[in-house]
Order: C-alpha cells, then sequence, then structure tokens
C-alpha cells in the first residue's frame, strides 16, 4: 500500500505545479533562489487553492444527491398527479354508470338548500313553505330516480320487477 502524501506534502507539489506554470518551466527551488517574495506567494497559492481542491468531490457528491432527489421529487409528484387524474375518471364513470341523469346531484343541492335554510333563518311561515317546497321537490326527485333504477324506495328487498 501507498502512503497518502502529507498536506504539508500536497501543497508543495501544487505550489510547484503553479510555479512551473507561472515561471514557464522554472522550478520553485530555482525561484526561492531569484525571487523568495514570489516563492512565498506560489506556497500561499497552493494553500489555498488546496483548500478547495479537497472539497470538491465532497460538494460534487452532495450536489449529484439533491439532483437526483429533485429529480425523484418530480417523478413522485407527475405519477401521483397521474394516479389522481385515474381515480377522478373512475369516479367519474361510476357516476355515470349509477345514476346517467344526474339525479344525485340534483338531490345532493336541495339538501344543501334545505341545510342553509335551516342554517339562515330561525323560523316564519315563509320560511317553512319554501322549506317544504324544497323537501317536496327532494322526495319527487328521489321518486323519479327509483322509477329509473326500476325499484321502489318501499320494496325492501330491491329486486327489479319484471
Amino acid at each position: 500500500m501507498k502512503d497518502e502524501p502529507t498536506r504539508e506534502q500536497r501543497i508543495e507539489a501544487l505550489a510547484e505545479e503553479l510555479c512551473h506554470s507561472c515561471h514557464y518551466g522554472v522550478g520553485l527551488a530555482e525561484l526561492e533562489e531569484e525571487d523568495l517574495e514570489e516563492a512565498a506567494a506560489h506556497r500561499s497559492a497552493a494553500e489555498s487553492l488546496l483548500k478547495h481542491i479537497e472539497q470538491a468531490p465532497r460538494e460534487e457528491k452532495r450536489a449529484a444527491w439533491w439532483r437526483g432527489y429533485d429529480r425523484g421529487r418530480e417523478n413522485a409528484k407527475k405519477s401521483t398527479a397521474e394516479y389522481v387524474q385515474q381515480l377522478e375518471a373512475t369516479v367519474e364513470e361510476l357516476r355515470q354508470e349509477r345514476d346517467p341523469e344526474g339525479l344525485r346531484a340534483r338531490i345532493a343541492d336541495l339538501q344543501y338548500v334545505a341545510r342553509g335554510y335551516r342554517r339562515m333563518h330561525t323560523g316564519g311561515s315563509d320560511l317553512r313553505a319554501d322549506l317544504a317546497d324544497a323537501l317536496n321537490r327532494l322526495e319527487a326527485a328521489q321518486r323519479e330516480l327509483a322509477e329509473l333504477k326500476g325499484w321502489q324506495p318501499s320494496n325492501a328487498t330491491g329486486e327489479r320487477p319484471s
């Protein structure tokens, strides 16, 4: 097994590389003989760059993880939206099969109106008449629904007449 270079050795190697790049092949040792401040500047730059170089793989892994997480979240949203659309289409289909004329929706509307009258007002002859009228319409809609289905509400077994 090879020994990992120490931090100082990595800084020195990076400073040497910087020196060769900046001074067209002049090594760090030669530069120290000519200009001690310039060599120190290369070492300082190498130390500064080494921090960023060491952190790059960790940051790339983190960025890759977040990209994958975001993509997964988007895919989950898409599949959930598709599933909800399928469920809504199924529910709508079932409603059409069970209630082709939309009587259930009309009954629900009348029941809503009746509940609203009860909440908003506390009685009175005109209000009672309106409520009675709404209830009569509700009963008529229920009878119409029962006739469409082919059975009467009084028929306890729910069998269709032949």
